[in-house]
């Protein structure tokens, strides 16, 4: 099968697990490693109430297994790794009549900043494995991360076009579309263009500005420059519905008392099966923003997660983790 006979869903459909990687020793997180992975495992035991959850961890390695015990919906992969953030390196699964095709994008550590050698084979890792058995994988030299890409399931990609830029400075914006749409079957693409949040290496990843919530809504992250929240915001009530209607858009608020130069998105919460996890940085805006969310996700418990540790170093749980869809119609 191709991927133009498959579809893209949403991350509020159905889904049978969330990836994540466990931070190891030696990584960039040694400094952090005692409270890193202590977010990481109150990440894991919340996603593990909605659904579950295949972790990664080093090969060899037993301090995740120990730390975490044994619960019937956690799976551990052995696979060599970089960094954690699976957003960016695991696959950006397709669906189609009970059929999943698993893209296996080039991820170059955000245009070289990192290591990423390791990473980037990740993906063949989980192809090998038994989890994925029944998952079809295509590799594709196109530099794209997960967390570039925002989906709304019929068909609409919300990108940055100032992070896919960077990414790809030797083709035309339109060599860029090409490649999203076909090898993701979109059929339609919205853009915004705004720098990255200050903190955020990524130069710019639309997970840390702007969601779908629905097919109809979007949220999008408040800025500590009000010119660029208003610049944001101006930008995205130019984007029109399949229908021709202009978004319903709703601002998460800033945690303003917090060091500005961390990248403290809200923008960067998970859905879960019937769940959505909240980034908490121990911020005063941190009930806010989840009032916020559980206002458009009613049918859905919202909960807050700790995230200071992982807004160190520019992400937060989004960033950190890659939905496996159900295999759908």
């Amino acid at each position: 099968m191709q991927p133009v006979e498959y579809r893209l869903p949403a991350e509020w459909e159905p889904q049978t697990a969330l990836l994540l990687a466990w931070p190891f020793p030696g990584s960039d997180w040694e400094p952090v490693l005692e409270s890193i992975q202590a977010e990481y495992k109150a990440l894991i035991q919340a996603a593990l109430e909605s659904q579950s959850v295949i972790l990664l961890i080093q090969p060899g390695s037993e301090h995740a297994r120990r730390q975490l015990g044994e619960h019937p919906s956690l799976k551990f992969v052995e696979a060599p790794y970089n960094d954690t953030w699976c957003r960016d390196f695991g696959p950006i699964t397709l669906v189609r009549a009970g059929r999943r095709l698993a893209m296996d994008f080039y991820f170059d550590g955000w245009g070289g900043r990192r290591e990423a050698k390791l990473d980037n084979r990740v993906n063949t890792q989980l192809a090998r494995h038994e989890l994925f058995s029944n998952f079809d994988f295509r590799q594709s030299l196109f530099e794209l991360e997960g967390g570039a890409v925002e989906c709304d399931g019929a068909g609409t990609l919300l990108i940055n076009r100032h992070c896919l830029r960077a990414r790809h400075p030797y083709l035309e914006d339109a060599e860029v579309d090409y490649e999203l749409k076909s090898l993701l079957n979109a059929s339609r693409l919205l853009e915004i263009d705004m720098p990255p949040m200050p903190g955020d290496d990524t130069d710019g990843h639309i997970d840390t500005l702007a969601r779908f919530a629905d097919r109809d809504t979007i949220v999008f992250q408040m800025l500590a420059d009000n010119a660029r929240t208003r610049q944001l915001n101006g930008q995205l009530e130019l984007l029109k519905t399949t229908q021709g209607q202009s978004y319903r858009l709703v601002a998460l608020p800033r945690a303003a008392d917090l060091d500005p130069g961390l990248a403290a998105s809200y923008v960067n919460f998970v859905l879960l099966n019937d769940a959505v996890l909240v980034p908490a940085f121990g911020s005063g805006a941190d009930e806010q923003a989840r009032e916020a969310l559980a206002a458009l996700f009613p049918d859905r418990s919202v909960k807050l997660v700790d995230a200071k540790t992982l807004v160190s170093q520019g992400g937060g749980p989004h960033c950190a983790s890659m939905q496996i869809p159900a295999a759908l119609g």
